[in-house]
């Protein structure tokens, strides 16, 4: 391999990462709107502990478990990791969420390379499309799988400069806060098998299922 493909290759990983990739990511909060109008997290130290919590028994137990498993895995194989994710994500609107960005990830990469990803395998959900795509693309999976948690971990912090009292740099300092909680999640996502795929966060559950109730809504999820 050139150290020119690889380049390229780089660059489309940081491309489909980006939060400006037009897959909708942007408009839901995994609870964070919820927790944040009730009170739950008020301050950056409580958006910081919402963030590990997130990684090592929630988003991060599912989710990133599920993107490195779907890299290079076959038809039949992702085809029972996006039925798990669907058993998994037990709030309807997390659910559909996973499932529209998935779809809107997978149309806008097929649009951009049409001819890499010919033979895609069919995916539904946002974790399997991505590491299926970072697999056919010819993206590393440890790199591909650190980008997944980079783009969900930065979109949250963004997520909430709008809804609480906190500044970019701040915002920023509550991310590299959660670096030894990031690497620890994309460590055992990349030992994971099938079995391993749960989590247990039910505030976090109660939180996104009231989102539909409040007021007033920023964000759709």
């Amino acid at each position: 391999m050139s150290g020119q493909w690889l380049a390229e290759r780089r660059l489309r990983l940081l491309q489909l990462a980006d939060s400006a990739f037009p897959t909708g990511a942007y408009a839901f909060s995994d609870g964070l709107e919820t927790l944040t109008q009730c009170g739950a997290v008020r301050t950056a130290d409580d958006l910081t502990a919402f963030l590990c919590g997130q990684l090592a028994h929630g988003w991060g137990v599912q989710d990133v478990s599920a993107c490195a498993l779907a890299y290079g895995a076959d038809a039949e194989a992702l085809a029972e990791l996006d039925g798990l994710l669907d058993n998994l994500k037990l709030v309807e609107g997390p659910r559909q969420a996973s499932l529209r960005v998935g779809a809107n990830l997978r149309k806008v990469a097929l649009h951009l390379w049409a001819d890499d990803l010919a033979l895609l395998p069919p995916t539904r959900h946002h974790a399997t499309t991505f590491g299926a795509l970072a697999f056919a693309l010819g993206l590393p999976q440890q790199d591909s799988v650190t980008a997944y948690v980079s783009s969900w971990l930065l979109g949250r912090v963004t997520s909430a400069t709008r809804l609480m009292k906190l500044g970019g740099l701040d915002a920023q300092r509550c991310a590299a806060q959660c670096e030894r909680a990031a690497q620890r999640c994309i460590h055992d996502a990349l030992k994971a098998m099938p079995d391993d795929l749960g989590g247990f966060s039910p505030l976090l559950d109660i939180a996104a299922q009231e989102q539909s109730t409040l007021a007033q809504r920023l964000f759709q999820t």
